[in-house]
């Protein structure tokens, strides 16, 4: 798992983030203010910096602007501020200096995770294209046919979705889930859509899996105020429960790639999951940077 560096000044909130994500396989360092939050950077060399924006000695914003100013070797770690939710020109100043994220104090530990996942995710595509692009550098100066061999690895990584699983306890999708782990894809689960929506930009998804009611919001209502944010282009698999009659337009609902109706079998799930990923081999969405 990832190396985090959590740095908070209130000692009871430190220790919560901590544990929580310790829970989750982390190794978490911690500090108290900016100050020892960026000594502890520099030794520890982290996948992923959690901080608070109002310290004493050095707050975050001070620490932010230190790190990308002064070391760029450290300037592709993912920074998350924690904030209070009426700091609105912090958010905008941390925006301005290049943070990547936020969560709201008090820490939502479901959002957390979410966020965490999503971000060091945004390293591991950086660093395969860095891999790739030197890989590249190395055969045309030695002209070695290096990039014979690639076709072969990008088959294998591109099939590595992040797959994002959104269904209310109607819908069981704990083996299906299992299966996704299993082969290798990422995946981030919740029950709220409109959290969803509020973490799309962060999650990245290739693949949703959504249940036609998630607990707060229904599937299709979702997607039509997603499509009003964005230009959004990952794939969608609607999941509809038996409670949901069948009806004439429930094969025509928008922008759903595939229809499924409960009780569902997990081997036929990932065989769509493996077709869509086929699919977009060879487009560039599994590999852009966000």
């Amino acid at each position: 798992m990832a190396k985090i560096v959590c740095i908070e000044d209130e000692p009871e909130i430190r220790e919560d983030i901590v544990e929580a994500l310790e829970i989750q396989g982390h190794t978490i360092s911690e500090a108290e203010n900016g100050e020892q939050g960026l000594e502890t950077i520099l030794r520890v060399r982290p996948d992923l910096i959690i901080s608070d924006i109002t310290m004493p000695i050095l707050d975050g914003l001070g620490l932010l602007a230190k790190i990308r100013s002064e070391y760029p070797e450290c300037a592709d770690m993912p920074f998350v501020f924690l904030s209070a939710l009426a700091d609105r020109k912090d958010l905008i100043a941390g925006r301005e200096l290049g943070a990547d994220d936020y969560l709201t104090k008090p820490v939502d530990f479901e959002l957390m995770y979410v966020v965490v996942k999503a971000k060091l995710r945004q390293v591991q595509r950086m660093q395969e294209n860095k891999d790739r692009q030197l890989l590249k550098m190395y055969g045309a100066l030695t002209n070695m046919p290096i990039l014979e061999a690639e076709p072969a690895a990008d088959a294998l990584r591109e099939k590595r979705l992040n797959i994002v699983s959104i269904v209310n306890d109607e819908v069981d999708l704990s083996e299906v889930h299992k299966a996704i782990q299993s082969r290798g894809h990422v995946l981030s689960c919740m029950k709220s859509g409109r959290k969803f929506l509020e973490t799309v930009d962060s999650l990245a998804p290739d693949l949703l899996l959504i249940s036609f009611s998630t607990e707060d919001i229904q599937a299709p209502m979702m997607i039509k105020m997603l499509q009003a944010a964005g230009p959004y282009t990952f794939r969608k698999i609607l999941l509809l429960p038996p409670s949901v009659p069948d009806f004439p337009a429930v094969g025509k609902l928008p922008s759903f790639d595939i229809h499924l109706r409960a009780p569902l079998d997990a081997e036929e799930i990932m065989a769509q999951i493996e077709s869509l990923s086929r699919n977009l081999r060879h487009s560039d969405d599994l590999l852009a940077v966000s």
